[in-house]
């Protein structure tokens, strides 16, 4: 949980006008294990050899973000719970969504709390 708040932390930094690497695309959920993600000024600076790591996904855990210059929305799961998490730059609560063992990162529909429909629960 704790990882969940910082990323989304970071998320809100890269919303206001930071910039990711061109590695983490808008709305797909990462498979491999322990991703990073790295930051910087511009896309060049982001992808370079000396960029700024922001953060680290723990082992099994994936991550989607739906993100634009206006906001972000961000969902992870670990591989072995059943429950997805979630937050939006503009919304104070946390989701959660029971999508099973088997389930992957729901798809985030838009920036914002607008992701987060009637199949999520506010905490």
């Amino acid at each position: 949980m704790k990882k969940t708040f910082i990323l989304l932390t970071l998320l809100m930094f890269a919303a206001s006008g930071s910039c990711f690497a061109a590695a983490l695309n808008t709305n797909v959920s990462t498979t491999a294990p322990g991703l990073q993600v790295y930051g910087g000024v511009n896309a060049a600076d982001a992808a370079g050899t000396t960029s700024v790591l922001l953060g680290k996904m723990s082992k099994g855990v994936n991550f989607r973000c739906a993100y634009s210059v206006t906001g972000y929305a961000a969902a992870t799961k670990h591989t072995s719970g059943t429950k997805a998490y979630g937050s939006a730059f503009d919304s104070t609560a946390i989701y959660f969504q029971d999508v099973g063992l088997a389930g992957t990162v729901p798809s985030l529909d838009s920036v914002g709390n607008g992701s987060f429909g009637a199949a999520w629960t506010a905490m």
